[in-house]
Order: C-alpha cells, then structure tokens, then sequence
C-alpha cells in the first residue's frame, strides 16, 4: 500500500490534457491512471484547482492500493480504509461514495464498498450521514478505460484509491452557455476549451496577465477574469473589441481588463513590454481551415509581437489540423494550416518560440484542431 497527498480526477472528455492541465497547476505529477494523478497537498495548490477546466474531483489525504492479479475482496479494502481512518478522519458524521473509473475493478460493487466501510468505521464519533455528513471519504476504482476518443498510451494498472473528498471543489467545469452573453457569434469558443487553455498557460504560478490579440467575442478573456487574472484583450475588427466589452462587463469577473483595437503582429507597440504574461489565443482560420495557409501570416506575426513583448512568457493557442491527428500519435507528417506539422513548428520556431506539447481535439469529422503549447525557443 502506498500513500500520497493529494489526488486528482479527470472529467473524461479529454485524459491527455487533463493531465497537462495538473501538470500546469501544480507542476510535478504522477500519473495514476489515464484519469487520475497525485501530487503533495498545500492551501496553494488548492487554490489553483480550484478554477481548472477538466478536474472532476479532488481528494485530499489520500491512499492508494495497486492491484494485481490476485484481486481483492470489499471486507479486504474496507480494512485498509479502516486503517487509513485512524490517522486522518476526524471525529464527525461521514458517508461513503464510491465510483468507477473505466470498467473498475475486479467487478467489486460500490454499494458494497461503502457498506463495508461504512460499517467497519462507523461509532458513536463517527456516525453514518448519507444526507448530510461533516466527511465524505471518496473510494476510487480505477480500471481499463479507452471511453474518451482520443488516443492516450498511458499504462492502466488496475488502482483503488481513496481520501477526503474536498467538498469545496465544484466539479468539471462548463461555464455559462455564450448565447446568454450580450454579444454573441456562432464560432464563439466553448467555455471549457478557454478556460482550460488559460490553464495550460500556468507555469504551476499563474502569469502576471493574460493577453489575446484575436479576442473575437472575448470567451478566453472572460475565463481569464473569472479566475482573478488581469486581461489585455486587442482585435483589428471594431465590432469585436465593443463586443468583448460589452461581455466583460456583463460577466463581472474578478480580474480586470483592458481592451483595444490593433492588429495581432502590433500588441507590443500597443501594450509595451510585460514580465510574465502569457498570451492565450485562438486564431482566425481560412475557409479552408488545415488545408490552406489563410491566416499564416497572421498567427506567426502575432507569435513575433508576442516575442518582442514578453520574451520569458508562454504561448497557449489552437490551430486547425487534418481529421487524421486523432488517430494515434501525432504524425509529423499531419496537416496543419496547409502544411506538415514539423513545418509549422519549425516556422513557429523561427518566430522566437519552441512547441512543447500539442494535443489534438475534435470539432467534427472533417476538423480536428490542435491545442499547442509554447516557450521561448531560447
């Protein structure tokens, strides 16, 4: 049996960069499970998760059990969590809420889990609340999961886990639906594709502010406020810097903001030089999208501005890529924006900036678009 700090629990819809989101809030990880990772537990780590885009749960003062082919019995778990209680779960009413990740484990039921547990621990201090309790003690069963969609090589060892669920944590994120906004466009990016792509822009510490050149009806720019973080937002297109105002004040994030009207490749002279910042974007595509090089030009001279503004920042962007980089690992030889992938990240590299992870995510069957990650080529 081991034991770790602090565990946290991806929503599913994308396990690949739900580990990148951890590993951009807290830094140092261990992968768990295609879903699942730990890390050490302090009141700043916390509060990181507490805004990601993709954690479902967390569970802090955890415990861990792999499981080989041996198996285990519920009254053999329960007996561990008994154990574990001893040291970490205060005196206090507590229910049991166990889950499956993937197809579980050793086909153990969960009701019977949380029974089993329920009544090895259970005492006149500790009593049994199902409705109400002071404690929840999460029990994870983390089997073989290929459910999301996309490709993922991670080792899926079967693993019970559990903790102290932090009832203060929300869940997975959706955010408010766009068309609630005052200004609203079809191609408006979802909420939880921004917000995450705010995320991945930490480098465990959050960045001094986030800027987006192509801020359109401002949907990174309001996640950014919500989280607290000071926004520099810029179209050339009138219309949308009103627009991403007008959403602004309308959402009344915490973070505040500023907005103006320039082009992409002009944002230093604009906004003049910032120590750690990072520029979170989505840039505007051709017709034609992954199969034409319509609005290259465009992206590299923001990824040039964005240089001279910030040398020491981070790049978050997402640029649309051939279908086929969803089939498995992701192909040098893949179209992105009318040429091959080792192309793009070498006209990138010659903007000042180095690709250091890319993910693809499906928007339908003819368009994938590649979430990409930057630092300094330097």
């Amino acid at each position: 049996m081991g034991a770790s700090n602090l565990a946290l629990v991806g929503s599913g819809w994308h396990p690949p960069l739900f580990r990148e989101e951890a590993r951009a809030l807290l830094g140092s990880i261990e992968v768990l499970h295609p879903r699942m990772v730990s890390s050490s537990q302090s009141g700043a780590e916390l509060g990181r998760i507490s805004g990601a885009s993709l954690v479902d749960e967390v569970i802090v003062s955890t415990s861990r059990l792999w499981i080989d082919n041996g198996g285990i019995t519920a009254s053999e778990i329960a007996m561990h969590v008994d154990e574990w209680a001893q040291s970490f779960l205060l005196e206090g009413s507590f229910a049991v809420r166990a889950r499956n990740l993937g197809q579980g484990v050793c086909d153990l039921s969960r009701r019977e889990i949380e029974a089993e547990i329920g009544a090895r621990i259970s005492g006149e201090s500790r009593p049994v609340d199902l409705e109400d309790p002071d404690f929840e003690i999460a029990v994870v069963l983390a089997g073989q999961d290929d459910s999301s969609g996309y490709w993922d090589d991670t080792q899926q060892n079967n693993l019970i886990l559990w903790g102290l669920r932090d009832g203060k944590f929300a869940g997975t994120y959706n955010g408010t639906s766009p068309t609630d906004r005052p200004f609203f466009k079809p191609v408006t990016l979802d909420p939880r594709l921004a917000r995450l792509m705010v995320s991945l822009s930490f480098s465990r510490d959050p960045p001094s502010m986030i800027v987006d050149p192509f801020c359109g009806t401002g949907g990174i720019a309001i996640e950014a406020s919500l989280l607290g973080l000071e926004v520099l937002a810029s179209d050339l297109d009138s219309r949308m810097v009103e627009g991403t105002k007008s959403n602004l004040d309308w959402a009344m994030g915490s973070g505040s903001y500023k907005i103006e009207r320039c082009p992409a490749d002009s944002i230093h002279e604009t906004w003049g030089e910032v120590d750690g910042c990072s520029f979170v974007f989505d840039p505007p595509y051709g017709r034609n999208a992954w199969t034409s090089e319509d609005g290259l030009d465009v992206f590299l001279g923001a990824l040039s501005s964005a240089g001279k503004m910030c040398p020491g920042g981070t790049i978050c962007t997402m640029l649309p890529s051939s279908p086929d980089a969803l089939d498995g690992p992701l192909s040098e030889e893949i179209q992105v924006m009318g040429m091959d992938w080792a192309m793009m990240k070498e006209r990138i590299r010659e903007t000042g900036w180095s690709v250091s992870m890319a993910s693809p995510v499906r928007v339908h069957k003819s368009l994938s678009r590649l979430v990409v990650l930057c630092h300094p080529a330097h």
